[in-house]
Formats: C-alpha cells, sequence, structure tokens
C-alpha cells in the first residue's frame, strides 16, 4: 500500500494553499487599497503573484488527485440503520410541517365586534 493523501474533511491540503493564498492577496488589495504612490499598485501584483502561484499549483500537482483504486476498500457496515434513522426523521419531519401547517397557518382568525355606538 503506497503513501496515503493527507485529507481535512475529504479536501486535500493544497486547496487550503490555494486558499490562504487568495484570502492573503485580497486582504493585502483591501490593504493596499488606500495607499498611495506607487505602493497603491502592489494590489494588482499581489493578483498576479496569486494567479501565477494558482497556475502553477493546479497544473503541476505533487501527487495524483485520487489514490490507485486498488488500495481502496470501503465498508460500510451501518448503511442500513443509517438510511432507517434518516428515513424515520424525513418522516418525522413532514409530520410536523403539516402539523404547523394544520394549527399555525390555517387557524381561524375570528372577527371582533365593533363596540355599539349610542346615538341621542
Amino acid at each position: 500500500m503506497g503513501p496515503v493523501m493527507a485529507l481535512v474533511f475529504g479536501i486535500g491540503v493544497g486547496l487550503f494553499v490555494l486558499a490562504f493564498i487568495w484570502v492573503l492577496c485580497l486582504l493585502l488589495c483591501i490593504v493596499l487599497s488606500r495607499a498611495e504612490g506607487a505602493a497603491s499598485y502592489g494590489g494588482i501584483g499581489a493578483i498576479l503573484l496569486a494567479i501565477i502561484l494558482t497556475v502553477t499549483l493546479v497544473f503541476f500537482p505533487r501527487e495524483p488527485a485520487t489514490p490507485d483504486a486498488s488500495d481502496i476498500k470501503i465498508y460500510d457496515y451501518f448503511g442500513i440503520g443509517r438510511t432507517a434513522l434518516v428515513s424515520i426523521c424525513g418522516i418525522f419531519l413532514l409530520i410536523g410541517l403539516v402539523l404547523v401547517v394544520l394549527f399555525h397557518v390555517f387557524e381561524p382568525i375570528y372577527a371582533k365586534p365593533l363596540k355599539k355606538l349610542k346615538t341621542l
């Protein structure tokens, strides 16, 4: 079995690096937007640098995008129980929505009687 790629919530480290680069670039653009003189062009330089780094990291990855298919074995022992639990939750959600509609939305609003005016 070969080396396993490090994942966080199913997302590789490279995507986090790209997100960090772009957040840093946007913050630099915001900071340099109020600058005067030659420093005001630093935001454009930061965007160009981020584009170059993004293209480089996307087109020259260090690892393959997916691991070898022969190494992956998925065992889902709780699939039926999970499906049943989601189905039961969905049924109770529908029952709750029907009850909300019946007792809250369709609740009748009765008119209040007006006070009688005394005439002389």
